[in-house]
């Protein structure tokens, strides 16, 4: 069997592995139905107070709620 099709079995293998568990996982829909975007979501999440802090509002001069109070 040439190197490349064991290549491409194996990298098909694992992709669809990892498509089966994102398929199968319970608690994120968002994960299920759009896997890349929701891994992008929770990651622009996460960085998002380190992005916030160079724009001109922080967290406690947004009107009419502060942040906090909206998540």
């Amino acid at each position: 069997m040439p190197i490349w099709l064991t290549v491409v079995l194996v990298t098909g293998a694992l992709l669809g592995a990892v498509a089966a568990c994102y398929m199968l996982q319970k608690r994120h829909a968002i994960l299920r139905v759009y896997p890349i975007l929701g891994r992008l979501r929770y990651f622009v999440e996460q960085i998002g107070p380190e992005l916030r802090q160079y724009t001109v509002t922080s967290d406690l001069e947004e009107r009419p709620f502060y942040r906090s109070q909206r998540a």
